[in-house]
């Protein structure tokens, strides 16, 4: 699984945001200032009108918000976040509340 920019993340930071691109092949972790669509790695690209492979989603302490992905139905996002959080240097993540389209994901 790749990870990458997982080192410039501050989730224990009060006022910490951070935008990231993810799917089964991993999870790439961004800036807010920067678009999801201009951070790309092999097999893990997110596109403008459901183009790319990827899901973008908005971190903040113990919050991610997943954006809809017409290939990505509810349980494949509870099973991507199931299989991401899995990994330890991921494990930040476990117990965080977690929305697709608005609605509440359980991983």
């Amino acid at each position: 699984m790749l990870i990458l920019d997982l080192e410039s993340l501050t989730p224990d930071h009060p006022g910490f945001t951070a935008k990231a691109v993810l799917n089964h092949h991993g999870i790439i972790f961004l800036p807010v200032r920067v678009q999801h669509r201009d951070r790309k790695a092999t097999n893990i690209s997110y596109e403008d009108d459901y183009k790319g492979n990827a899901l973008a989603a908005m971190l903040t302490p113990g919050r991610i918000e997943i954006r809809y992905h017409k290939a990505f139905p509810d349980d494949a996002v509870a099973d991507l976040l199931r299989t991401l959080t899995a990994h330890p240097d991921l494990a930040f993540m476990r117990g965080w509340s977690a929305t697709y389209q608005g609605r509440p994901v359980s991983f």
